[in-house]
């Protein structure tokens, strides 16, 4: 009786220990557009004397679920190590950097501890598309967008056949005269948050403003 009641004594501290080690992440979901950086805000938790034998960041890519522990680069991925932080930041991020991450530790005593889900990091790129609504006349409105929301007060920069005709407007779209051979050729737009700036694909413009991807020109 004695054993029974030393086991279930033993059973219930490693279940409280348990309780106590625990990864919490800031979100469930983050976007962001190609070239930017991503910070995910993680914190983990362990009794004092219990000593981290290894931590790490581990991404499960999108297309076969497979595990790949992120390397550290030094100016692109990086991880805070002060105390219990466990931020992760990735610069310039681009598409491939798309999928889940999740950060997990062990002890001496426990096996791997994670956050019950990870953080699902979607990388989109900025896109020159035309506003439907003004198709066919004169003055079409062609937006610079992307699949994510871009924050309020961003600069904007646009080129048209490679060179720049606008400069640091706050506005997201310009308007373009549908039938002006001087509008004729690609356009990109450029995007800021006053740190970093960040461009799109170059877009094709003809003269009744069928918007095609450019394959050729390079930027």
């Amino acid at each position: 009786m004695a054993g029974n009641t030393s086991l279930a004594a033993i059973l219930m501290l490693l279940a409280g220990v348990q309780a106590q080690q625990s990864v919490t992440l800031s979100s469930q979901s983050l976007c962001a557009v190609t070239g930017s950086t991503v910070k995910i805000s993680c914190k983990y938790t362990t009794p004092d004397y219990y000593s981290v034998s290894k931590k790490e960041w581990y991404q499960l890519q999108n297309s076969d679920g497979e595990e790949r522990v992120l390397t550290y680069i030094p100016g692109r991925v990086s991880v805070s190590t002060w105390w219990n932080d466990c931020d992760l930041t990735v610069r310039d991020v681009r598409v491939r950097d798309s999928g889940v991450y999740n950060f997990r530790f062990r002890t001496s005593s426990s096996d791997w501890i994670s956050a019950s889900s990870g953080v699902n990091l979607t990388v989109t790129e900025l896109q020159v598309k035309v506003d439907h609504k003004t198709a066919g006349q004169r003055k079409v409105k062609v937006i610079c967008s992307s699949t994510c929301s871009l924050r309020e007060k961003l600069y904007y920069n646009w080129y048209r056949r490679n060179m720049r005709f606008e400069s640091h407007i706050r506005d997201n779209f310009i308007l373009l005269n549908s039938k002006s051979l001087s509008d004729e050729g690609s356009y990109s737009c450029e995007v800021s948050d006053g740190s970093m700036w960040r461009r799109s694909k170059p877009v094709c413009k003809s003269q009744t403003w069928p918007v095609r991807q450019h394959q050729t020109e390079e930027y």
